[in-house]
Parts: C-alpha cells; structure tokens; sequence
C-alpha cells in the first residue's frame, strides 16, 4: 500500500512537472516573438508596483518583522488571548497578525503567519485557521487606490472596505473548527510574558527581511502583468470572460463586467481598473470589486503561499477558504449598496 502510494504521488509530481516545463516553454517563445509588447507589460506591472504596491507595503514589512523580534507580539496576545481562543479557536497571537493584514494588506498576514510558525508560536492547524480571516487587502488600497482613484467614489470605497473585513470575520467564524484538537493547541500563557532582551543585528535583519519580501510582491506583479497578456492572446481571458459572462447571466448583470472579472481573477488591481473603465451601474461594480478583491487574484495566492507553504498550508485550501470569504463579503457589500448606495 505504500509503495502504491509513494508511486502515485510520484507520477502526479512528474505530470505536474511536465505540464509546468511546456507552459514554461511556450512562455519563452511569446516572449522571443514579441519581446517588445511584454516587456512593457513587466514594465507596468513593476510601475504600478513601485507607485503603489512599494510605498505600502514595505514599512509594514519592516516595522511587523521588528515587532515580532522584539516579542512585542507576545504583548498583545496576552489581553486577546481568551477572545481569539473562543472565537476562532486560535491562540492570542492570531490578533496581532490580524490587525496588520488589515491596516497593511496582501500578503502581509501570509508572512507574519509564517514567522510565528517557524517560531513554533502557534500550530499548523492554527496556521490554516488563522489565514481564513487574517488574508486581507489593506484599507488604502482599497479606499485610495481604488475607491477613490479608479472610481471616484469614497462610499463605494467605504463599502467594500467594511465588506472585506466583515467577510473576513465570518469567514474565521466558518473554519473556526477545521482540524481543531484543543489537546494539540498552542499554549500561551498571559501571565509569563518575560522580556528576554534584543538580539544582535535585529534591525538589519528586520530590514533585509522586509526588503526580500517586497521584491517577491514585485515579482510575482511584474510576471502576472505579462501573463495575463498572453492569456488574452491565446485565448484563455475570453474562454474565462465566458464562464463569467454565463454566472453573470443568472443575475442579469451585463457581460461588459466579466472581461474585468477574467481579469481579476488573476491579477486583483488590473481586474479592478478594468471594471473602472466600463461601469454603467456603481451598485453592481461596488459588489463584484469587493468580489475581486476579496478573493484576491492568482498573483496574491502565489504570494502568500510563498511564505504559507512553509506551515503545511495546500493552495487547494486556501483557494476554498478565499472563494467562501469572497462569497460572504459579497453578501454583505450586496445589503450594504442596498443601504447606503
């Protein structure tokens, strides 16, 4: 039975491995053909990167891996301790690592997941439930950038912001038992906090961590920009745009959307431009924004498995867990534009 085992998984590995080397291959080549059109898509999407994506993030990459080195983390897990434990059956920590994916975004609550797990500061179960509510996009993306910068409207900045994150809570609340064993929980224990002094070099380290983070943010932006060129090219966007177009056609909501929605679906923030440029209805775009940006793109997934793979975390979990946080936010942004809209 093992060897069975072990031989199956090695031919899923050499399928996965082959399928990878072809769509690798084929790359190259539209690369070589038309070098100058995605070129200047690497160019964009490191432009938008260095306007937008840099300026945010880093600083949060650095003050939070500090944070954690100093064991300021361990501060603030002492009051949230009780509330997390009984509310999404995670340790204390979990609080910290939610209010800065919230105040910073995507993949911020990925990395700091990772680090408390190498720390051994929570669990792998932990880990899996604490990223079904802790992998957020951060309010000035979605009120700056794209509220107010992509569709001139701070309501409907507002609306997907509030949305996201209400999603968010009850996306914890629905995973809030996966693989949950209180035997194999983490311990933290309030009252023996102790301050064990500064390590050597923390700020260098804090620094050099922060810097390699962002420039695999910018990586995997720069890559997806080229990507989903390709994928218009040969195709794929519009057979994508179909499947959209045929669950859109069940709410009656126009096939114009289901381009930026294709779109979306691999890249958040193009996908979310795209949808700025052909609106007719602010209502339904609030509603299939706050889709998109929820359930975050290809691109984000990537980025956050980059540093969650490290825990045990599959993609094939964190693909449902977003697409049910993508869901519940939708709900909410739907009664929400009913509301306010």
């Amino acid at each position: 039975m093992i060897k069975i085992e072990v031989n199956k998984r090695k031919i899923k590995g050499y399928k996965t491995m082959i399928f990878c080397s072809i769509f690798l291959v084929i790359t190259i080549i539209f690369l070589i053909v038309n070098p100058n059109k995605y070129i200047n898509s690497a160019f964009n999407g490191i432009l938008i990167w260095a306007k937008a994506v840099l300026p945010a993030l880093f600083p949060f990459f650095f003050i939070t891996k500090l944070l954690t080195e100093l064991g300021g983390v361990k501060i603030l897990a002492n009051s949230m301790h009780k509330f997390m434990q009984k509310v999404f059956h995670v340790n204390g920590i979990g609080s910290y690592v939610f209010l800065t994916s919230i105040m910073s975004g995507y993949p911020v609550g990925a990395k700091i997941t990772s680090e408390l797990y190498e720390k051994q500061m929570i669990t792998s179960s932990e880990a899996k439930r604490l990223v079904t509510f802790t992998s957020t996009s951060g309010p000035l993306f979605i009120i700056g950038t794209v509220g107010v910068g992509m569709f001139a409207s701070t309501t409907m900045g507002f609306i997907v912001l509030i949305s996201h994150f209400l999603g968010a809570f009850c996306n914890g609340l629905l995973y809030r038992n996966y693989n949950y064993d209180k035997s194999k929980q983490s311990q933290h224990n309030s009252h023996k906090f102790q301050f064990n002094g500064i390590s050597e070099n923390i700020l260098e380290k804090s620094m050099i961590s922060a810097i390699n983070s962002v420039l695999v943010v910018g990586g995997y932006i720069a890559i997806f920009f080229i990507l989903i060129d390709i994928f218009s090219d040969v195709g794929i966007i519009k057979i994508l745009s179909a499947i959209f177009n045929s669950i859109l056609s069940i709410f009656n909501i126009s096939s114009q959307y289901a381009n930026g929605l294709s779109t979306g679906f691999l890249e958040m923030t193009r996908g979310c431009y795209e949808i700025s440029t052909i609106f007719t209805d602010l209502q339904i775009a609030t509603v299939l924004v706050t889709f998109i940006i929820t359930f975050g793109g290809l691109s984000t997934h990537l980025q956050a498995m980059t540093f969650l793979q490290k825990c045990n975390i599959k993609i094939s979990f964190f693909l449902k867990q977003k697409m049910t946080h993508a869901l519940c936010a939708c709900i909410i942004s739907i009664f929400l534009t009913m509301i306010f809209m």
